[in-house]
Order: C-alpha cells, then sequence, then structure tokens
C-alpha cells in the first residue's frame, strides 16, 4: 500500500497519484487542501497506522511525509519524496536542520536540479545529515516531476517490493 501526500497546490487526483493508481499501484490519497502543515502530519500518521506502508509526498506533502516517518518510522516500510519542501520552516518543522530521514527504513528522493520552486540543496542537506540510507535522484525537469513519471513509479514499486 502507498500512502499519497500531494503538494500545496496539488489534489487527492493530481497527475502524478493517477498514473501512479493506473499502473496498478493501490492508493491512499487523503485531501489536505486548506490544510496547515501541522494538520497535514497529524492526518498522515492516523492513516499510516495500517503500518507497512510506503509514505509518498510530493513538494510540500514530501516535507509532511519526512515530520511523519520521523515520528512513526515503524509504521513505514519505505519513503518516496519529490522534490520535497524539506527547508521549510513552519510548525511542526520548526528547525529544518533537524530533520533527518529515520534509519532502518529505505528513502528514495527525486528532485529536479533545475527546480525553480524547492531548491535541490534542500534535498541535498536532508541526505547529507541522514546518511548512506537516501537514495537522491537528480533529474532534469520541472518541480512538479512531470517528464519523471515512469521512474516516480519505478521508484514506488521498488520500495514496494512489488
Amino acid at each position: 500500500m502507498l500512502v499519497w501526500a500531494h503538494g500545496l497546490w496539488g489534489s487527492p487526483n493530481g497527475s502524478k497519484v493517477t498514473a501512479v493508481r493506473e499502473s496498478g499501484i493501490e492508493v491512499i490519497s487523503p485531501d489536505f487542501n486548506e490544510m496547515e502543515l501541522v494538520n497535514r502530519v497529524e492526518l498522515l500518521e492516523k492513516t499510516i497506522e495500517i503500518g507497512d506502508v510506503v509514505l509518498a509526498g510530493s513538494s510540500w506533502g514530501g516535507l509532511a511525509c519526512a515530520l511523519t516517518a520521523q515520528k512513526k518510522p515503524d509504521k513505514l516500510k519505505g519513503l518516496l519524496l519529490l522534490a520535497p519542501a524539506l527547508h521549510y520552516p513552519e510548525p511542526p518543522n520548526d528547525n529544518p536542520d533537524n530533520l533527518i530521514a529515520p534509519d532502518g527504513i529505505p528513502v528514495t528522493i527525486i528532485h529536479s536540479k533545475t527546480d525553480d520552486i524547492v531548491p535541490i540543496s534542500a534535498s541535498k542537506n536532508y541526505a547529507n545529515r541522514s546518511g548512506n540510507h537516501v537514495n537522491l535522484i537528480v533529474v532534469e525537469d520541472s518541480h512538479v516531476l512531470e517528464n519523471s513519471i515512469e521512474l516516480i513509479i519505478s521508484e514506488a514499486k521498488k520500495l514496494l517490493n512489488c
């Protein structure tokens, strides 16, 4: 099972998550529209209580996923972050330098070196703080990664072991 967290301007039925669903992956995608970050994290914490899920998030949703994974790594089998806004200081991410990937679960980040909304340095710094278990895949794309859909699906399937 993959739990999807869309970005600030995304939706639970956006183009990326729709492509993931159409690839045959079972997805839960809550609606985070008009929710503050702290409320997104609380909803994700409740959603992953089923356990053994891959948590995937795009941009603002990636930040929510990283925060959730740091708090409840025992519920996860993997973490997939897409151009995550890990550098953004908003509660509960009061000090972004303290945000690290949890030990014991594989973490994959896909981020474009030409992203003009979230700098790739946010992902590089997170990976450097977190250690060797973070796989940072650098692509040339826009922030929404519309040309990297097949890569996103492939990496999700690897984390899901399917």
